[in-house]
């Protein structure tokens, strides 16, 4: 009888170990790098802080969810849009984001438990795409393509402000080229075509108009330049005429003869000028 009780207390004992490993195993909660857990207890509910990275005790009874505290990257769909003008644009946006460590509570609770990468491709796509209508609702066709920075900021400003009170922190948002239809496309570029062509215009225009400038100022410049040098001639000689005095003449009359009898001298004095010369 005592061997039989020492056997039903060793195989108990040895049970009991075994569901205690059992669970000890299952209480066991690992959260990645860059995550917290929030943890559901079913007897009480949302337990007011969430788990940091790293192994954790928790109780069987307890439920722990995953979410992103660091950056993420979310690339969506393509999704279609409508101008101003009733043009259809196909776009791609993604972005990037976390949740903030203090609102995980609150996350949880608002979307019922659903992991991060359902609210990502639910609620969170729903608003991204609400916050593109709404900016490109603002932009005819042309402006799309003229101010693709500018919405792209736009955008990012309104789903910012949409998701950032649930508690997602978002970091930017990246737009990528929009694409039209055939027809769109056919119609954007024959304008712009046309808007190169009246810009090549416009230089060459510009071009006729500085070479045009620069001929008048060369002629301008030739002018000006032949009239200096006839007044500088003029100058030149009304002062070489009012020199012209008598004992001057006969000063280079008798310079120029240095006593030679056969040499006859001619001095001319005139409005021109002089010559004083050998007459042989």
């Amino acid at each position: 009888m005592t061997k039989t009780k020492k056997i039903v207390g060793a195989s108990v004992l040895g049970a009991g170990v075994l569901v205690g490993g059992i669970l000890t195993a299952m209480s066991i909660e690992p959260i990645s790098q860059g995550h917290a857990g929030v943890v559901y207890n079913r007897s009480h509910g949302i337990e007011d802080k969430a788990l940091g990275q790293g192994w954790h005790l928790v109780s069987p009874f307890e439920r722990v969810t995953e979410y992103p505290i660091s950056t993420e990257t979310v690339k969506g769909d393509d999704f279609s849009v409508q101008t101003k003008d009733g043009k259809p644009l196909t776009i791609n946006l993604s972005y990037d984001y976390a949740n903030d460590l203090e609102k995980l509570p609150h996350i949880y609770n608002k979307f019922k438990g659903q992991d991060s990468e359902t609210i990502q491709g639910g609620w969170l796509q729903t608003r991204l795409k609400k916050a593109a209508l709404n900016v490109f609702s603002n932009y005819s066709v042309l402006e799309v393509f003229q101010h693709q920075g500018k919405i792209n900021s736009e955008i990012e400003k309104e789903f910012r402000k949409l998701v950032e009170k649930e508690g997602f922190t978002v970091d930017s948002v990246t737009l990528s080229a929009p694409t039209p239809d055939s027809q769109t496309a056919k119609a954007i570029q024959g304008v712009v075509n046309a808007q190169q062509k009246l810009e090549k215009l416009e230089i060459e225009k510009k071009q006729a108009q500085a070479k045009a400038e620069k001929k008048v100022i060369t002629a301008k410049g030739n002018a000006e330049a032949k009239a200096i040098n006839a007044k500088a001639d003029a100058e030149a000689n009304k002062i070489i005429n009012a020199s012209l005095t008598p004992d001057l003449l006969e000063l280079k009359r008798i310079d120029k003869w240095k006593g030679d009898k056969n040499l006859r001298t001619k001095v001319v004095g005139s409005d021109t000028g002089i010559i004083i010369g050998d007459t042989k």
